[in-house]
């Protein structure tokens, strides 16, 4: 058999189709490699190590739904200080400044009777006093020398102790000629004019502390039998003449009387507040006083309800049957599942009842994926994804 020689061209071809079928063969042991070492890696990730992350959860604060119905009560005004303002003794009104309308301070002479019979009383009295005193001084140093009885030096001592209080009592008619102020306020009401003739304990003046206010309602007996004021909650107060009408101002129960009207069956409840810089109120002004009626719910001295309101989104129904919400911790932590009672839904809200509080964050996103084994926070305002 004659050997051709094979041509180098068929050789070139044979060697480069040998290297191709390596190098695929490589990749491909290659890749199987990669693919192993990639499982196994994944095997030795646990479970509890991808759940060290803290992952910030949106939620939202439950709300106390009050347990309640608002009424609005009509009602008047009035100052938090009154004052009849009379004088002690009788006389002759000589002077009278106080004009209604008048503010007035404290200490300042509203009115005054003529004194000049006062005076003449207080002179006599003063000199019947010194007379007294420089006998008493006189039996003193002749009791001391023995000379004198001692029920005569006693009788001494007691005129010197009546013209004494004698004195005492005509200075006192005398300051009791001047009306003074007793308070800041506002005249209301003059009774008299000047050049009268005015009574012991007579009115003159009527004076009213305006600085703080007063609004009278009347409450039906059937609330107040049922709870007493305590059933008043969050009383607001809309004066009838603020050309705002939405203007409410905060209210408190002062006083409230133990005895019905007759005619209407109700009790006077007295709410006070401080006198709005933006009006000028004077008493008789009328005003509307808007109140929760409903009996309340001690809680270690705060006022709460069974009742809570959430959004919707963090009520979530468990393969039970009953519903649920995520409580998620302000310092983070894991998801507790707390069950719950929907009262009712009130557009995007819930009304649930839980021994829950107000003021607990439920979580309102991803409630279907979260476990109890994750670890949550809430996730800060206005953040989103894992920066909040």
């Amino acid at each position: 058999m004659i050997m051709r020689p094979i041509p180098m061209s068929v050789v070139a071809l044979l060697i480069v189709g040998l290297g191709t079928c390596s190098v695929f063969f490589s990749r491909e042991v290659e890749s199987k490699e990669a693919v192993e070492l990639k499982e196994r890696a994944s095997c030795q990730v646990e479970e509890p190590e991808l759940e060290r992350c803290v992952r910030p959860v949106p939620t939202a604060v439950m709300q106390v739904v009050s347990d309640g119905q608002i009424r609005i009560f009509p009602g008047k005004v009035r100052a938090n200080r009154r004052a009849e303002l009379a004088f002690a003794v009788s006389g002759r009104l000589v002077k009278l400044n106080a004009q209604e309308g008048t503010r007035v301070q404290k200490g300042q002479v509203l009115a005054r009777l003529d004194q000049r019979d006062f005076i003449h009383a207080e002179e006599a009295a003063k000199a019947r006093f010194q007379q007294a005193k420089r006998n008493l001084d006189k039996f003193s140093m002749l009791r001391e020398q023995r000379v004198v009885a001692e029920t005569q030096f006693e009788d001494i001592k007691t005129a010197y102790d009546i013209a004494l209080a004698d004195l005492n009592i005509r200075e006192k008619a005398l300051a009791d000629t001047t009306l003074r102020s007793p308070f800041d306020g506002v005249v209301v009401d003059r009774r008299v004019e000047n050049y009268g003739h005015v009574k012991k304990e007579e009115a003159v003046l009527s004076l009213q502390d305006i600085s703080g206010i007063e609004v009278i309602i009347q409450v039906p007996e059937r609330l107040i039998a049922r709870d007493g004021t305590d059933g008043l909650r969050r009383l607001r107060v809309l004066f009838d003449a603020d050309p705002d009408k939405e203007r409410w101002y905060d209210a408190v129960v002062r006083e409230y009387s133990v005895e019905s009207d007759k005619g209407t069956r109700t009790y006077d409840v007295v709410v006070a507040l401080t006198s709005p810089v933006a009006l000028n109120l004077y008493p008789g002004m009328t005003a509307s006083v808007s109140a929760i009626v409903g009996k309340t719910i001690k809680d270690e001295g705060r006022e709460t309800s069974a009742t809570m309101r959430v959004p919707v989104e963090a009520v979530w129904r468990g393969v039970d049957g009953g519903s649920y919400v995520w409580v998620v911790s302000l310092q983070g932590g894991h998801p507790a599942r707390r069950r719950v009672e929907v009262m009712a839904l009130r557009g995007d809200c819930a009304e649930i009842k839980s021994d829950l509080k107000a003021g607990t964050h439920v979580a309102i996103a991803g409630v279907h994926a979260l476990k109890e084994s994750a670890l949550v926070r809430p996730q800060a305002n206005g953040q989103e994804g894992l920066d909040g």
